[in-house]
């Protein structure tokens, strides 16, 4: 019996022995350890591929994800839909809620009410949003969140779950920006939508508890993540409004280097020397852009940990093995690979055949990349 009919079966209040089957068939909660795809966990197991998790009974799994309106989501839509494309037996669809909590909720409902068999989701809204996870988690959906913390617990509230190892990210982050500058450097951090976003909060508890620990090599210019709507236009006013503000700017960190590029672009429109940054979920531009402003801006140094758009690809495999029954032996925590380390000699690369949001450490191929902004 697979994961949803033993919850389902449940859920009618079948004997007791149908209720025990239930724990004997979910999938195992996601290992503590940090991991990659196809990497052994805590669990003693190996990651299966896609390919194993299928399964032959027809699935429809819904993507809702709470804001869509950038290149990131775009391409990770693109990753999950060439992830499940191994699976003729699954059928896709998706929605983004353009940062509208209520529209969030009415479409894991919808899907919930339409039966779908499983969501995937970007869940943008955390805690607010967790009654409609569990919801759907009850009704015997199959619902793994990714990335952003919705709150909850892993086999309570949701299926599974799957994050980049924040603490990891922000203590390289934070390391290698505290080896540049001297003390009492100021550091501005940029991310997330305005009123706060669970992804970029837990990013910066990392980097700002590295720094203590640290001694504090840097400190922060603001009380909270400035924010950057994960969008380069609305980070470059914003940028422009503390280069105003603040007459010194020592250090840059963000969640999103696609957005970083507008802050760049204050930097330079201001005349003001580009300090070292470090970020993540970066694209062709920003590289294009550190190989032309490097040498007028010798302190701009560059660090990005990258392989952000290919989590949800652990989130499908995740969802597929809880609807079949299959083991979860994938990690929760996912340690970004550091893509570019411009004080360690891995340089970034400027590709004019792509198209200048395409994420390089994607999973796709080139041409997936260049269909992806058609």
């Amino acid at each position: 019996m697979n994961a949803l009919s033993c919850r389902r079966a449940a859920l009618a209040g079948v004997a007791l022995s149908a209720v025990l089957s239930v724990a004997a068939c979910t999938a195992s909660a996601p290992a503590e350890s940090s991991g990659t795809s196809g990497g052994s966990t805590s669990d003693g197991g190996q990651a299966l591929p896609v390919e194993q998790l299928c399964g032959d009974r027809p699935l429809k799994i819904a993507h809702v994800a709470g804001f869509g309106a950038n290149s990131w989501r775009k391409i990770t839509q693109a990753e999950l839909t060439d992830e499940l494309s191994a699976c003729p037996n699954v059928t896709l669809e998706y929605t983004q809620a353009d940062n509208d909590l209520q529209k969030y909720i009415t479409a894991i409902n919808s899907y919930t009410a339409q039966g779908f068999d499983a969501i995937v989701t970007y869940d943008d809204f955390g805690s607010q949003a967790l009654s409609a996870l569990k919801n759907a988690h009850d009704s015997g959906v199959v619902v793994v969140p990714y990335i952003a913390d919705p709150g909850g617990e892993v086999g309570v509230d949701y299926d599974g779950y799957v994050q980049y190892n924040f603490d990891v990210e922000g203590d390289a982050m934070a390391k290698w920006l505290g080896g540049q500058v001297q003390p009492g450097s100021k550091m501005l951090f940029s991310g997330g939508l305005p009123g706060g976003s669970p992804s970029t909060v837990a990013l910066w508890d990392g980097i700002n508890e590295t720094s203590k620990e640290l001694g504090d090599p840097f400190t922060p210019l603001t009380n909270e993540p400035q924010p950057s709507s994960w969008d380069a236009a609305y980070e470059q006013r914003a940028m422009a409004g503390a280069l105003t503000k603040y007459p010194e700017i020592d250090a840059l960190a963000s969640d999103y280097g696609v957005a970083s590029k507008g802050g760049l672009r204050a930097f330079i429109n201001a005349g003001r020397p580009i300090p070292p940054l470090a970020t993540s979920a970066t694209d062709n531009e920003l590289g294009c852009m550190w190989l032309q402003y490097h040498q007028a801006n010798p302190d701009f140094q560059l660090l990005t940990l990258d392989g952000t758009t290919t989590v949800v690809r652990i989130a499908a495999r995740k969802a597929l093995a809880a609807l079949n029954g299959q083991p979860d032996n994938e990690a929760e925590n996912f340690e970004l690979p550091t893509f570019v380390d411009t004080l360690g000699g891995k340089l970034p690369t400027c590709r004019e055949d792509l198209p200048p949001d395409a994420d390089l450490s994607s999973a796709l191929s080139p041409e997936q990349l260049s269909a992806v902004f058609q």
